[in-house]
């Protein structure tokens, strides 16, 4: 993986669509602790707890900088480790049952897919802590026309306005930016000069439903709560003000799912199985 030469913009990049990220908050019923998963400096925990004072919140962090940036602005109800046994003893320490926990993955299962992480590790912290509800936003791409060409127009403008040989870079190792599928790839990316050798080599677009469902529920014990799909609006206003191109309602870049695990008291149905005379309603 390539390094993180410029920590700074890279989490900046991270902390411009902090409402976005914070769109499970008024979801997760029952909840007091939020633990992040792939926190990187903290900067969504401590967005939350600023927000939510009586809750508490674990971030986790495989880097060891990034963790450390984070306990450099710890709050008090804030606590951030770069080890899943850590996150364990710190629920332990405070009595919290998984019940009332949500983990959240944000932008993060496009790097786990990328960079080929051992999936068994996520899959063995969920089974040990297993959370009452697991929080999802990431990058996908979902297109009525997966062979969607570009215009003419709409690539002559692209090409005018970015460096060739960034283009070019993008080019060699996702195909032509005529495919609109590449396009839109390389547009999420194309504004991180700083980091660009890590950012055009890691493939946002990695992630599909499949997969992530058979890391975060192999057995089958959660209920989807809520699922949507989108385009960034951050990314539809950079397209047209800098390109003036309009991405129309064709495909989406984003979505956001939370999972809930199902209750273990058998519920009822809220329709009768068999046919209701009207008339007796009525009544």
């Amino acid at each position: 993986m390539p390094d993180i030469v410029n920590y700074q913009v890279y989490n900046d990049r991270m902390r411009r669509s902090m409402w976005d990220k914070a769109f499970f908050m008024d979801k997760v019923a029952g909840a007091e602790v939020i633990i992040d998963y792939g926190c990187a400096d903290g900067s969504l925990v401590r967005f939350l707890s600023a927000l939510f004072p009586s809750m508490r919140f674990i971030g986790f962090d495989i880097d060891p900088a990034m963790v450390e940036a984070a306990n450099a602005n710890r709050g008090k109800n804030t606590f951030f480790f770069s080890t899943m046994g850590e996150v364990r003893d710190q629920l332990k320490r405070m009595q919290v049952r998984g019940s009332q926990c949500a983990v959240i993955f944000s932008s993060v299962f496009h790097e786990v897919f990328h960079y080929g992480y051992d999936l068994s590790k996520i899959r063995d912290f969920l089974s040990a802590i297993s959370p009452q509800y697991l929080v999802v936003r990431d990058m996908l791409y979902d297109s009525a026309d997966d062979n969607a060409i570009l215009s003419k127009e709409a690539e002559r403008r692209v090409r005018e306005k970015v460096a060739a040989g960034q283009i070019q870079s993008f080019e060699e190792q996702y195909g032509s930016i005529r495919a609109q599928r590449n396009l839109i790839h390389f547009l999420l990316k194309y504004q991180y000069t700083e980091n660009w050798d890590r950012e055009c080599a890691e493939n946002y677009f990695s992630c599909t439903l499949e997969k992530l469902l058979r890391v975060l529920d192999p057995a089958g014990q959660y209920r989807r709560i809520l699922f949507h799909q989108y385009v960034l609006p951050w990314f539809r206003h950079t397209v047209e003000t800098e390109f003036n191109i309009d991405l129309g309602e064709g495909f989406t870049t984003h979505f956001s799912m939370i999972l809930s695990k199902a209750p273990e008291n058998k519920m009822i149905p809220i329709q009768e199985g068999d046919a209701i005379d009207e008339a007796s309603i009525q009544r």
